[in-house]
Order: structure tokens, then sequence, then C-alpha cells
């Protein structure tokens, strides 16, 4: 399966909205906005962490969850590029 239909079948979509959240039990959690699945991903800092970070907590969670999509992303172009490569040419000179 593509990488490009696993992330589909993940979202839902290909033009999927995100939402990041905090659950009632603290921890923060990435979600479909359209969905009520359970959410994609969580994230939980411990109390010791929580008092460092203080109320910047969501923006580095937010910081957390772009730089996995970018991971993502990257792997996808990296899986495209592969497909390219290992294609057989048409022609030969």
């Amino acid at each position: 399966m593509s990488i490009q239909q696993q992330l589909k079948d993940l979202f839902g979509s290909q033009e999927a909205v995100l939402e990041l959240v905090q659950l009632e039990s603290g921890e923060l959690a990435l979600r479909n906005a359209d969905s009520e699945k359970a959410p994609l991903m969580t994230i939980q800092f411990n109390d010791e962490v929580k008092a460092l970070l203080g109320d910047q907590t969501g923006l580095i969670a937010q910081n957390m969850v772009q730089a996995a999509l970018l991971g993502l992303l990257e792997k996808q172009m990296n899986q495209i590029d592969a497909e390219i490569v290992d294609e057989q040419p048409k022609y030969l000179s």
C-alpha cells in the first residue's frame, strides 16, 4: 500500500483538518476534526516538565506535532523519489 493511501486511510481524506486539544486527563491529543475516532496521537508531559514549560506547554506540543507531520511528508517525498528512480527507462540510448 502506498504512503499516500496509508495517510488517506489514517486521516479520512487527503485534506484533513487536524486539531490539537486537551483531554480531561490533561493529555494533549491530535485528532481529525471531522472524526469521532480515537486520537491519532497523544502527548503527555509529567508534572516536572509541565512546571518547566508553564504556559508554553501547548506550543511545545504543537511544535512536536509539526515535526512529526514534516517527517511524514519527507518520508512520502523520499518514497516518491525512489519510485521515480526505480522506473525502467522507456528508451535506452
